[in-house]
């Protein structure tokens, strides 16, 4: 099982290579924020929360990222970072983003063409869309939205690291 888990992963790892330009773009606009009076700030639908704790606590957590809570004062100054599986269950999350005129950076497992979607900066799809291994009993197991989506963190992560170190070397 795990070969085919393995080879099916890597499918979807490739194809976020087209997503290179999205994911560089994203990073320069929240390298904008952090060298700016705006803030980022990380949030996930609750299945990805690995992701916020990964940007706020992890050996490469983003520079001064906070956690977006109900309460945070937002402003267009500022760039968040959603993870999420289904846009519904991040939608207050968005319409804070959208009210405040904040950066959305949405990462998800496809556009669906949802009105919420409309509104982000930047969307960045992960592929995920079903489980990758068929079981004997017909069903299907292995969904790794929360792997694929901490490898779109890190292709995030790295590309405004070199950003920011370009700055700070300019």
């Amino acid at each position: 099982m795990m070969k085919i888990f393995e080879t099916q992963l890597s499918g979807i790892l490739r194809k976020l290579d087209g997503a290179e330009m999205e994911i560089e773009d994203a990073a320069r606009m929240t390298a904008q924020s952090i060298l700016s009076d705006g803030h980022v700030y990380a949030a996930a639908s609750p299945d990805l929360g690995g992701i916020v704790s990964q940007a706020l606590h992890g050996a490469d957590a983003v520079p001064d990222c906070g956690r977006l809570e109900a309460d945070t004062p937002l402003s267009s100054l500022d760039t968040i970072w959603l993870f999420t599986n289904d846009v519904e269950e991040t939608r207050a999350e968005m319409q804070a983003a959208f009210d405040s005129g904040a950066a959305l950076v949405l990462v998800m497992p496809k556009k669906t063409g949802h009105e919420l979607e409309q509104e982000a900066s930047f969307i960045i799809e992960t592929s995920v869309t079903r489980p990758l291994i068929p079981t004997e009993s017909g069903r299907r197991i292995g969904e790794p939205h929360l792997l694929v989506s901490l490898h779109v963190y890190y292709a995030l992560y790295f590309q405004l690291m070199e950003i920011l170190e370009e700055h700070v070397e300019g």
